[in-house]
C-alpha cells in the first residue's frame, strides 16, 4: 500500500464494535470521530455523578465513564500524547455520546433477538487471550485496566452482540461493485503512489552534541574504529550487536527496515539516500551521535496497480459505506429514545 492509502472508514466499525477488550475511546459513532482533539482529561475538581446518562430508563454509571476515559488517557500516554486540561468537558460529551451509542445498540440487540451462547463468548475470550504472550500477560492487563474477568467477559459479550448486528442489518445489505473500485482509484492516485524507500542498517555511537568535549571524543575515536572494521568487510550486523548503542535496532543487527525521506533526521536521511546497494556511509553525525549507515535494499517510487490493491480497496469502500449507514442506524436509534445525559 502506498504510505496515503489508510482504512480510516473503519474507525466506527472497530470503534463500536471491534474493541473486544476495553475500547470506549471512540469518538466517531455519533459523527464526531473526524475532528477528534489530539488528547482528553477530566477536569480538576469535577465530580463525576453516580450515573452520567440514561438510556431509556438503563443507567451508564460514572464509574463506567470514569473507567473508559482513564483507558483513553492510557493509549494516549502510550502515544507519547498529554492531556490538555482545555479540552476535558468536550472529551467527557464525547466519551459519554459514544457510551449512549453503544447502549442503543445494545438494547436494539436484544429487541430483535441477536443472541450470544456462552459457548460463543467463551471462544471470543480465547480468541483474546491469544493474543497475548501468556495467561499472566493477559490478568496483568485487566488488573492494569482496574477490570474483573466479569467486566471483560460483559464488554467481550456487548462487542459479539453489536458485531452481529451490523453485520445483519448494515453489512450484509452492503455490496461493492467493480466499476465503485475503479472509479476511487481513477479518482485518488496520490493513495496508491509509493515514494522511493531505501532499507539501511547502522551502528550508533551515543552523544549529545552538549556531552562534555572528552566524552565527544572519546565517542568519536569508537566510531572511528567501528568504521574502519566496517570497510575492511567485518559482519556489520555482529558489528551493531556488539557495539551499537541503539536499544530497537541494535539487537536485530542494526537493521532499521524500510523508511521514506521525512522519517529520519536530515543527516541521517542524506546520508541513507545518498548510498548504493551494500554501500557503507562515512560517520554521520545526528543529533543522537555518530553513525555508521549500511544501505542493503531500495525501493523505487511508483504507482501501485490497481490488481494488486483490488481487494483491499474493496473492503476499505465497504467499511467506509458501513460506517456511513451506521451513523444513521444511530441517529435513527435516537430519535425514538429516550436519552438524558447528565451535565457535569
Amino acid at each position: 500500500m502506498g504510505k496515503n492509502f489508510s482504512f480510516k472508514g473503519a474507525l466506527i466499525v472497530s470503534a463500536i464494535t471491534g474493541a473486544l477488550l476495553f475500547s470506549h475511546d471512540g469518538f466517531a459513532e455519533n459523527g464526531k470521530g473526524k475532528e477528534k482533539p489530539a488528547a482528553a482529561a477530566s477536569e480538576k475538581g469535577v465530580k463525576i455523578p453516580d450515573a452520567v446518562a440514561t438510556v431509556n430508563g438503563v443507567k451508564i454509571s460514572g464509574t463506567e465513564f470514569s473507567k473508559s476515559l482513564e483507558s483513553y488517557k492510557r493509549r494516549l500516554s502510550m502515544m507519547g500524547q498529554q492531556f490538555p486540561e482545555d479540552h476535558a468537558k468536550d472529551i467527557n460529551k464525547s466519551i459519554i455520546e459514544d457510551m449512549v451509542s453503544r447502549e442503543l445498540l445494545i438494547q436494539n440487540c436484544n429487541k430483535i433477538g441477536i443472541k450470544v451462547s456462552d459457548d460463543d463468548l467463551n471462544k471470543e475470550i480465547e480468541a483474546v487471550k491469544s493474543k497475548f504472550p501468556s495467561a499472566d500477560h493477559f490478568n496483568q492487563m485487566i488488573k492494569s485496566q482496574n477490570m474483573t474477568m466479569e467486566d471483560v467477559k460483559a464488554d467481550i459479550r456487548k462487542a459479539i452482540h453489536i458485531n452481529r448486528l451490523v453485520k445483519s442489518e448494515i453489512e450484509g445489505k452492503i455490496s461493492i461493485d467493480d466499476k465503485t473500485v475503479n472509479e476511487y482509484y481513477k479518482n485518488n492516485p496520490s493513495q496508491f503512489f509509493e515514494e522511493e524507500a531505501v532499507k539501511a542498517s547502522h551502528i550508533l555511537v551515543k552523544v549529545y552534541k552538549k556531552a562534555a568535549k572528552d566524552a565527544r571524543e572519546a565517542a568519536k575515536k569508537k566510531i572511528d574504529g567501528l568504521l574502519k572494521k566496517a570497510k575492511k568487510g567485518e559482519d556489520f550486523v555482529k558489528l551493531a550487536k556488539e557495539n551499537s548503542d541503539d536499544p530497537g535496532s541494535g539487537q536485530n543487527g542494526g537493521d532499521l527496515g524500510f523508511f521514506g525521506k521525512g522519517m529520519m533526521v536530515p543527516p541521517f536521511e542524506k546520508a541513507a539516500f545518498g548510498l548504493k546497494k551494500d554501500e557503507i556511509s562515512d560517520v554521520v553525525e545526528t543529533e543522537f551521535g555518530y553513525h555508521i549507515i549500511k544501505l542493503t535494499d531500495r525501493k523505487p517510487s511508483k504507482t501501485i496497480p490497481l490488481n494488486e490493491v483490488q481487494d483491499k480497496l474493496k473492503s476499505f469502500l465497504k467499511s467506509m459505506e458501513v460506517n456511513k449507514k451506521l451513523t444513521e442506524y444511530i441517529a435513527n436509534l435516537r430519535k425514538t429514545a429516550d436519552v438524558k445525559i447528565v451535565e457535569f
